[in-house]
């Protein structure tokens, strides 16, 4: 128990999988607990002392279900294993542990979603340098940082990272508490950080620059990790992003104290390098998972993945997310595509290949971590192998001709093929090689000449063995004499009965059956010995030449990594080609000139899901200097949601390097893409309809830029209808004069379409739908104009709603229309028609134009008051320009009030 007790103390916050011969126990408070959350039977150690040990214990062949359980609750588990053979050793076994698994680290293939990341992220920062974040896929080595400014700009990027653990400092409870509740499904490991002193870091690591000791020890942790290839720029330039950095490649190389990670590089980007997509964004437009029932069936990314590999998908869903703002990557990724969607049968050619690569990201990993099995290996010849036909297929797409491998992102394997690691891994493994190792069988015979004699004397020996019946028929007489073997006594000599006279004295009787003896000879049994540890040996042989060769494909993690990152956008620039093809999709036109102009364009999702022709295209343009605003109206379920999201997925699109839905597209490259999209009670935060919707419009006034695409659903309308529309006209200002983003605004407010009267940039636009026989038909076409009305008792009646119900809402209607009341939603209010009129006093059939607020004809009212005196203007705006804010006190500042007040009125102000 002190092993294990000293195992314990060095891993406290983990529950220790101690290895006792074919089990991993558990001991103390970690069985208690594990027995109780997975149902184990608790039992106990040293039952007849007075205070038994309580111990609980699993199979190790069967830890992987239990392991992925004690993740999933967000538990580290550390499997603690014998180093040694116990065969082979006296007293106690040595045992150590050579992982720690925890929910974002994660070697096992079969816990892993294939086709996304498995990032454990750390978090740095809180000060006046903003905060770091740096995220790592233990699993294929990629690393990548970047610096935010505010907690909310940390929550959007980690939102984007989508990480399976967060490490943080056990100091930052403010930092951990508003992560929290921003995501509290994300699992956060709290950790203690050390304490690095200034003699810890160099000058030249970047300790003096940015004034921090930790960002100089982060920086030389950092270059020990990648050598020649680390920037040492880094720490001045990002120092937070550093040391978050730092503190992730900590805590994942403690969670593998026996191998090296599988690092290449440590990409470290800015906000400004791609387009920002946000948490509310994202889920808005449901890029990758939809925003109900959190499933990929029915997204952007479930549309799109054409890939045929898991690196592949990993790496389309990584562009999906982080799309591009500089116009010449834009372009390169999309003249990839292009080829491809040409070349037809190379296309198939190639994406026939990429079916059969495997995960070469992963299979070099966990050859790196040393998780590797025969399996793995041989999967991982196989993959390279067929690499010299991939590249054979994108030459004949690209005409023969290869493009300048300077150039990034090209559809092309560039001239390493690994084609030495493939032969070797080839003519070493079986082709069907076993994931386990503990039988063998696996190395190919001619590889060792040692191994195959002992394969030839473990396998039976049977050469040896004739050999010593021929000898002891010869030496006998007994023509009948077999070696023959069973599962008791090894191998015998079998003699008949009708020759039991000339058994020699020297063999020794083993067994009796029905018509003969059975016996053994000492050479017989000293060849049967040899053929037993024939077989240990052969199993340790093997293991040993297959832990030689996985270090050796270890030692070469770097440029397969790298060829498989090439390999992964290969098949990205296949599976965008293939929808493109498929789907009639165009290539955009990219520049930096803001404008969006689409012509005849699709939603991606709703058109794959729509019957076929189904569809109805749209136009559509945004000019921030002549069409920035797009008031959209027209009646429910004319389709205003889906057509603004359509747009906003054609921006996402374009910018990643995809082909869009679409007969002609110019984007205007945009910097941020903002939603607000839907609405609903946050009960979790105690955050009603209304205040996620302002809270989610906030967000957008304050971050959105001139070069922002922003796309808004029914603003104002989770209250009333005067503070709807009242909020909703200020937005739209405040987005024309002060912002100026591009901007698609949907809403019911029809008043708002009073704002194309009043401002440059404004337009109307509806979707159209006509009345017929009694009912609607949803046109779906964009037409100019705002719309009249929006059809609700009509959609209602489609609902299926009672015909005495819809009866009663066309009289409520008609009675709210012949009043002054607002009517600028199916919501309106004003003194209820049920106690001001009877129940049928207007026609059911009886419909009239929506009404509008008092101030539907214009822009709003200006603030009540006399008129002003030219004069006494002039004399109050010279007044205003003449004082400083700062250097008034409240009571000068109420004292100039109460001045301008008097001025304005002729008056004094009221008394408080």
């Amino acid at each position: 128990m002190r092993q294990y007790l000293d195992v314990k103390a060095r891993y406290p916050d983990a529950i220790v999988f101690f290895r006792l011969g074919d089990f991993y126990e558990m001991f103390y408070e970690d069985a208690v607990y594990v027995a109780g959350a997975l149902n184990l039977t608790l039992t106990s150690r040293d039952k007849g002392k007075e205070d038994p040990v309580p111990m609980c214990g699993i199979p190790h062949h069967a830890a992987r279900g239990y392991l992925v359980k004690l993740t999933d609750l967000g538990h580290r588990v550390a499997i603690c294993e014998q180093l040694e053979d116990p065969r082979s050793v006296r007293g106690i076994v040595k045992r150590g542990v050579v992982r720690v698994v925890t929910p974002g680290v994660i070697l096992d293939e079969e816990s892993l979603d294939p086709r996304r990341p498995s990032y454990v992220a750390a978090v740095a920062g809180g000060d006046r340098r903003g905060f770091g974040l740096g995220f790592l896929d233990v699993t294929t080595g990629s690393f990548r940082a970047t610096e935010a400014a505010t907690v909310e700009a940390l929550c959007d990027e980690l939102a984007r990272a989508e990480p399976r653990e967060l490490v943080i400092a056990k100091s930052d409870r403010e930092l951990s508490a508003a992560i929290r509740r921003a995501y509290p499904r994300l699992a956060q490991t709290e950790v203690a950080l050390p304490s690095p002193s200034v003699s810890d870091a160099s000058p030249r690591s970047g300790e003096q620059i940015a004034g921090s000791a930790e960002v100089g020890a982060a920086a030389r942790a950092l270059g020990e990790a990648f050598g020649a290839s680390w920037d040492a720029t880094l720490p001045e330039r990002f120092p937070m992003a550093t040391i978050a950095a730092a503190r992730v490649l900590r805590y994942a190389r403690d969670t593998q104290p026996t191998a090296p990670l599988p690092l290449t590089k440590l990409d470290v980007f800015q906000f400004a390098d791609y387009l920002v997509i946000d948490n509310q964004a994202r889920a808005h437009l449901e890029l990758t998972e939809t925003l109900l029932d959190r499933r990929r069936q029915g997204t952007l990314v479930d549309v799109i993945d054409e890939t045929r590999s898991p690196m592949g998908g990993r790496t389309l869903r990584r562009w999906l997310l982080f799309p591009l703002v500089d116009v010449a990557r834009i372009r390169r990724r999309l003249d990839a595509v292009e080829r491809l969607v040409a070349q037809h049968a190379a296309r198939d050619a190639a994406r026939k290949i990429l079916s059969q690569t495997g995960d070469l990201e992963r299979l070099v990993g966990r050859a790196r971590l040393g998780v590797a099995t025969p399996r793995d290996l041989a999967a991982l010849g196989a993959g390279l192998a067929r690499l010299p036909a991939l590249a054979e297929a994108l030459l004949q797409a690209a005409g023969g001709e290869i493009a300048d491998p300077g150039t990034e992102n090209l559809a092309e394997l560039g001239p390493d093929l690994g084609a030495d690691i493939a032969g070797r891994l080839r003519a070493t493994l079986r082709d069907e090689a076993p994931a386990a190792t503990k039988e063998g069988g696996f190395i190919r015979p001619g590889v060792s000449a040692e191994l195959d004699e002992l394969s030839a004397i473990a396998s039976g020996g049977r050469e040896g063995l004739n050999a010593i019946e021929a000898r002891e028929r010869e030496r006998t007489g007994i023509p009948s004499l077999k070696v023959k073997y069973n599962s008791v006594f090894g191998y015998y000599l079998e003699v008949t009965r009708s020759h039991l006279g000339r058994v020699p004295d020297d063999y020794v009787r083993k067994q009796t059956v029905a018509n003969a003896e059975r016996f053994v000879t000492p050479e017989l049994a000293d060849y049967e010995a040899k053929i037993l540890s024939a077989d240990e040996r052969r199993i340790a042989l093997e293991n040993e030449l297959f832990a030689a060769l996985r270090d050796e494909v270890a030692g070469q993690a770097p440029r397969l990594l790298a060829l498989a990152e090439r390999v992964a956008a290969v098949d990205v620039f296949a599976a965008l080609a293939e929808v493109a093809h498929r789907g009639g999709y165009c290539r955009p036109e990219i520049d930096d000139s803001g404008l969006i102009e689409i012509t005849d364009g699709r939603h991606p999702v709703v058109e794959r899901l729509a019957a076929a022709g189904g569809f109805v295209p749209n136009d559509i343009r945004l000019d921030p200097s002549a069409e920035q605003i797009l008031i959209v109206t027209g009646p429910n379920m004319a389709g205003k949601s889906t057509l603004i999201r359509q747009v906003a997925l054609t921006v996402v699109l374009a910018q990643m390097g995809s082909f869009v839905p679409a007969r002609a597209a110019r984007i205007g490259v945009c910097d941020r893409v903002f939603t607000r999209v839907g609405a609903g009670d946050d009960l979790a935060r105690g955050e009603s309809t209304f205040l996620v919707e302002m809270r989610e419009t906030a967000h957008i006034l304050r971050h959105a830029t001139g070069r922002s695409l922003i796309v808004l659903d029914e603003i104002g309308r989770g209250t009333s209808t005067y503070d709807g529309v009242s909020i909703a006209w200020a937005v739209a200002e405040h987005l024309h004069e002060v912002v100026r983003a591009k901007t698609l605004f949907a809403t019911h407010y029809h008043e708002l379409c009073a704002l194309g009267d009043t401002h440059a940039r404004v337009r109307n636009v509806s979707v159209a739908a006509r009345e017929w026989d009694g009912g609607v038909v949803f046109l779906r076409k964009l037409q100019p104009g705002g719309a009249s009305r929006s059809f609700g008792i009509e959609v209602a009646k489609i609902a299926g709603l009672p015909a005495v119900v819809l009866a009663r809402s066309r009289a409520i209607l008609a009675s709210l229309e012949g009043t002054s009341a607002p009517a600028g939603s199916d919501r309106a209010v004003r003194p209820s028609p049920v106690e001001s009129g009877p129940r049928a006093a207007v026609p059911a059939d009886h419909e009239a134009p929506q009404m509008g607020l008092p101030f539907s004809g214009g822009a709003p009212p200006s603030p009540a008051g006399a008129e002003v005196d030219p004069a006494a203007a002039a004399e109050i705006v010279a007044l205003l320009r003449s004082l400083d804010p700062d250097d008034l006190t409240p009571r000068q500042a109420l004292d100039v009030l109460t001045d301008l007040k008097k001025k304005l009125t002729g008056s004094e102000p009221d008394s408080p």
